[in-house]
Formats: structure tokens, sequence, C-alpha cells
């Protein structure tokens, strides 16, 4: 088995078309149960929101496979993690995560032939309006809080939102969600190594810059370190390798990869919201 890449898209949830012909081409893609999930949100927003997701979602998996978008089938684990449908994983050896803040939305995928890894992906929006003060005492470990605590305000706004994003992927990778004890494990900066990477995409967004920086961890060397608590977590023996990079001054995004892999090579990509008619 190769290295195992991880291409993240970069999708925009801005200035979405709700006219009735849009929402009606882009609900032809989607099943009778994925349509009855988008008309649950209240707001009309939300459900021209969800719409755009899921089919982003289909439209970027179809770049791996002669499979069509509105083919693809997806099952959903005890705590509501989507998955390909056990028939497509195998066919296809994708995995995959998403997650939207604003007017972002961040599609992960990893195509491992006859493996299916865990992958979690998040992304953040530096609020400047939370109250991180309440927050990190009641879901971040005594290490992560003791080491917040030596920082400035600005940096402890800064650290906060970067912890977030990386726990919030590791819950996201376990499929166990909330279920899991934020303060049950930690992140650990100490040895962090900073690298950049390009955006692939000839219709790249302007309002971006042209790089994005990532730290990277892979566990037990430099980086961000994953320190699981053995006595509440039950996958400690997984090789857990996690990332943390920036878009821009507001935005930031965690990916964490759990599998006996060889680092992860982290991909950056964007899809155009033309390219889904």
């Amino acid at each position: 088995m190769g290295i195992p890449i991880v291409d993240l898209w970069l999708c925009s949830l801005s200035d979405l078309h709700d006219d009735i012909d849009s929402v009606s081409y882009l609900k032809q893609r989607l099943t009778m149960d994925e349509i009855a999930k988008v008309d649950r949100y209240r707001m009309p927003s939300s459900q021209v929101q969800a719409l755009y997701v899921r089919n982003y979602l289909r439209k970027v998996l179809s770049c791996y496979s002669d499979l069509r978008p509105e083919e693809w089938r997806f099952e959903y684990g005890e705590k509501g993690k989507p998955s390909l449908v056990a028939e497509q994983q195998l066919k296809t050896g994708l995995n995959f995560n998403i997650s939207h803040s604003k007017e972002h939305l961040l599609i992960a995928v990893c195509q491992i032939e006859g493996k299916q890894v865990q992958l979690g992906v998040d992304i953040e929006h530096a609020r400047s309006s939370t109250n991180i003060d309440s927050i990190m005492k009641h879901y971040f470990s005594d290490k992560e809080l003791a080491d917040l605590l030596e920082l400035s305000k600005e940096e402890q706004r800064e650290r906060f939102f970067d912890l977030w994003a990386l726990k919030e992927s590791y819950i996201k990778a376990t499929g166990h969600g909330l279920a899991t004890s934020l303060r049950s494990f930690s992140f650990e900066f100490s040895n962090l190594t900073e690298q950049t990477f390009p955006i692939h995409a000839s219709d790249f967004q302007p309002n971006l810059q042209d790089e994005i920086r990532l730290y990277r961890e892979i566990r037990l060397h430099n980086g961000i370190r994953l320190d699981l608590d053995s006595a509440e977590q039950s996958d400690v023996s997984t090789s857990w390798q996690c990332c943390l990079g920036r878009l821009d001054d507001q935005y930031r995004f965690a990916v964490t990869l759990g599998g006996n892999l060889l680092p992860m090579q982290i991909e950056m990509r964007t899809f155009s919201l033309s390219h889904l008619f």
C-alpha cells in the first residue's frame, strides 16, 4: 500500500442559486431519503445549503470513479457518520468526510483499495464573539488548559480554534462523535512544524491566499501530538495522524486519519459551483 493521499476539496457555499429550476435540478441527484432530510430544515436558506452540500459530495466522489453523481448510496454509523454503502466502498476504495462553516464546505477524500480507514475533517471560523474561557474549561484537558493559559489573550483565541478543529476532526474520524469526552484526549503543540503547499485548481478562488499553511503531525514524531487516555479510549492502539491548516486569518481546518498507514500526504483542491450544473 502506497502513501495515503487525502484530497481536501474546498467548495463555496456563498451566492447559491435558489431559484426553482436550480433546486429542482439538484434534487434529481438525491435519493428520496436525502430529499426528506434536506426538507427537514426549517429555514429555506438551510435547505438550499444542505442541497448543495449533498450535490458537491456526489460530484466530487464521481471524480474518482465511473459512477455518476446520482448513483452514490450512503449509510450512516451509530452516531450518524456517513460513509458509502459497503459494496461501493469496496469497489472504489473511497473514504470521505465533510465539514462546513459559513461560506466554505470542505470535503476530505482518501482512496485506498481494499481498506476502509478512519477519516475526519473539520473547518472552523474563528468567531470574535465566542466566549472561549467558559468553553475551554469544560471541553479541554487539564494539559491543554495549562498550555493555553501560558499564552497571551490573542494567542489563546487562535490556539482555542486550532484545538477545537483538531478535536472535532478526531471524534468525526472515530465515528463516536460527542459520545467521546473532549477532555479525554489532548493535542500538544511543543514541536510544531510548518509547511506550505499550493491549491490545485484552474478556477482558484481569489479571496484566498495563494498558499495554505499546513501544520502536520505524525503520532510520536515532531508536530502536534495526539495523546489518548487509555482508560477512556478504546482505540489507543490505532495509529493516528493529524494535520492542522489555515485557509486565511479567519478559517482553519484539521484532518485526522486513523489506521496503520504511512505518513499521509495532503492535496488541496477547489470545486467550482458552476460544475454542479
